[in-house]
């Protein structure tokens, strides 16, 4: 099983932190309130920020998952995180709105708390974030590091890197078209229609086919193959319309997919195992106007750490390494 790592609560910030309520949901690109769970962040110094989120007790994606629902979801530490990225890049970096925002590598490690502390109310997590190898154009921000560690409740659950460039409103809209005879096309225009070949959700560690990516499932000793369903439909995975398969959405679907791999070589059910690291690279929008498959992989000789590579127009377009680890039973 995969290494966790291990960290001391803050003895202080140096600010007081709100958790009363979210902030602007423009601020992280966000349509529907009841995906925003970011409640306030406060800049430090010119490369260190720290942010607050109130995480929630239900919530129709990120706690609709088979095995314990007082467990943290990852993906919801990693969407926390990326919300107060995105806030701080228009506040802090002078990042315009309207930029598009590019994600270029994607990392989290969590700590044991996160897999046996239960967090049985609405929970408080703080994040300190520190920033580093800013890139600039014209003296704008057009790309930077970041570095989160994350407390829920005053314990330590985590650590989350990522690396996003920030692309103008034209100069995207250039690049999107690029290669293309007519225009790029968004996901509010894309049917919803019923998966050929549906994934048990169960099977992928959740408990609604809304929420579950894998269709057209093909298990072998070595590999285990899947297309994607481009969830359009739900609201938490695309709150508004896209022209890409967003980078959330393919990690859930690497994080399903090696659930499922595990399970079928011999790690634990999808519902007693739980995603403790993840290391994502991007090199390629996932368009919504071709199939994406995927591919998963032992990355060693460990079943519970896990390559899910993604492919499309017949090339790679993403890769995560998901690393796995038992869940413990529920203390009655």
């Amino acid at each position: 099983m995969s290494t966790v790592i291990k960290g001391s609560v803050p003895s202080t910030l140096g600010v007081d932190l709100s958790f009363s309520r979210t902030v602007d949901r423009a601020m992280i690109h966000r349509h529907n309130l009841t995906e925003v769970f970011l409640t306030d962040i406060q800049q430090i110094d010119s490369e260190n920020f720290v942010a607050a989120a109130l995480l929630p007790v239900i919530h129709p994606h990120y706690t609709s998952h088979a095995g314990r629902i007082d467990l943290l979801d990852p993906m919801l530490l990693l969407e926390c995180a990326r919300q107060a990225e995105t806030f701080a890049a228009h506040a802090f970096f002078d990042v315009e709105m309207g930029a598009a925002f590019v994600l270029r590598n994607w990392s989290m490690e969590l700590s044991a708390q996160a897999l046996s502390t239960p967090f049985t109310g609405p929970t408080e997590l703080v994040m300190t974030a520190a920033t580093s190898a800013p890139r600039t154009v014209a003296g704008r921000v057009r790309g930077l590091t970041y570095t989160f560690e994350l407390w829920a409740s005053n314990e330590y659950v985590g650590r989350i890197g990522m690396e996003v460039g920030y692309v103008a409103k034209e100069p995207y809209r250039a690049m999107r078209a690029r290669g293309r005879s007519g225009p790029v096309p968004s996901s509010a225009d894309l049917p919803h229609p019923v998966a050929a070949t549906p994934v048990e959700p169960t099977r992928v560690g959740r408990l609604h086919t809304t929420d579950t990516l894998p269709i057209d499932l093909a298990v072998a000793a070595d590999k285990v193959t899947a297309a994607l369903r481009v969830p359009a439909d739900n609201p938490s995975l695309f709150d508004h319309a896209q022209d890409h398969v967003p980078g959330m959405v393919l990690l859930e679907a690497g994080r399903q997919l090696a659930a499922l791999a595990a399970g079928e070589w011999g790690a634990g059910a999808a519902d007693r195992t739980a995603m403790v690291s993840m290391d994502a690279s991007f090199t390629a929008y996932a368009e919504l106007d071709a199939p994406v498959t995927m591919t998963a992989t032992r990355a060693g000789d460990s079943p519970a750490e896990i390559d899910v590579t993604f492919h499309q127009g017949g090339a790679d377009i993403s890769r995560v390494r998901v690393g796995l680890a038992t869940v413990r039973e529920a203390q009655s």
